[in-house]
């Protein structure tokens, strides 16, 4: 067991778009990276001397050679060479672009960032659990750059899925270039999900019987429907820190893993099926099934767990 102050080893393969972010993360000092890998010679460079870190250009043998966790920052999911050789590893895996099949292709996989390991996350899952019922939740994400989008539509599908439970049909609206809306009917209640391009930052709304409440990722606010306040606070923003969390709790396979962490892996399958169905609306222009959309990757959605 590792000690409080012992730094995490872990691999990282970046993407050369992603290398500025990705050296912003890896400088914490609770992560000792040991080995690095990118596609492009000048990232792989770049970052192993940051760190004096062992360069890879080939992401199958960083996988062979990494002792515990493997943080893989692209903007699109891996091909299936590179899955096969992923699932056929014991270390944990985070990734910053998962898809429902490749979530279900590796199961030691750990999406990142994670919504329920933010500051905002948090704040709205606590909410959601005192709130009552839910009419109307507004999940908005915004990201710097077109290529994060993948990340953000995870993050309003997140919060959207935890206020709500079980979504199944969604229905894509005003989709452009950069920008993604649609509107979700939950288990709970209705709900809009957002994502467009500006600045780093989220906003959450609940309306329902525990009045009218928003998070952002700078503020807290909670009004019951009599007018009294619960919450009103200004909240530090997260940076880079879910990513990190998100490497320093991952563990390998051969860890036991307990009902609560099994919830979690379900409802990254219940995460990454909203988002892909909502890319897919976006494509067919009309209402699509979160259901059949894990039926078609062989997964019972009545076997998922949404908490």
């Amino acid at each position: 067991m590792r000690g409080v102050l012992e730094a995490r080893e872990v691999s990282a393969w970046i993407e050369p778009m992603r290398a500025a972010r990705a050296e912003a993360v890896l400088a914490d000092p609770r992560l000792r990276v040991t080995r690095v890998g990118s596609s492009d010679p000048k990232t792989r460079r770049q970052l192993a001397e940051r760190f004096g870190a062992e360069p890879f250009d080939d992401l199958r043998r960083l996988a062979v050679a990494t002792n515990a966790v493997l943080w893989i920052e692209r903007a699109t999911p891996l091909d299936e060479s590179d899955q096969d050789a992923l699932r056929a590893e014991n270390i944990a895996v985070v990734g910053g672009a998962c898809s429902l099949p490749f979530l279900i292709s590796i199961p030691q996989a750990e999406t990142a960032p994670s919504f329920r390991r933010t500051r905002s996350g948090r704040a709205v899952l606590d909410i959601a659990e005192a709130f009552g019922a839910v009419d109307v939740v507004q999940a908005t994400v915004s990201v710097a750059d077109p290529d994060r989008q993948a990340e953000g539509l995870r993050v309003a599908a997140a919060a959207a899925l935890a206020v709500l439970g079980p979504i199944d049909q969604v229905a894509a609206f005003g989709a452009r270039e950069g920008t993604i809306a649609a509107s979700v009917l939950g288990a709970r209640g209705f709900g809009t999900i957002a994502v467009g391009t500006g600045v780093e930052g989220a906003a959450f709304t609940l309306v329902g019987e525990g009045g009218l409440s928003s998070v952002t990722t700078s503020s807290l606010s909670w009004r019951r429907r009599d007018g009294t306040w619960v919450e009103d606070e200004r909240m530090e923003p997260d940076g880079v820190e879910p990513i990190v969390r998100t490497m320093l709790e991952a563990e390998k396979p051969e860890s036991p893993r307990g009902a609560r962490d099994e919830q979690h892996r379900r409802f990254r399958w219940r995460i990454a099926a909203l988002a892909d169905t909502i890319r897919l609306s976006v494509r067919t222009g009309q209402a699509e099934s979160v259901e059949d959309m894990l039926r078609r990757f062989g997964v019972d959605p009545d076997e998922l767990s949404v908490r």
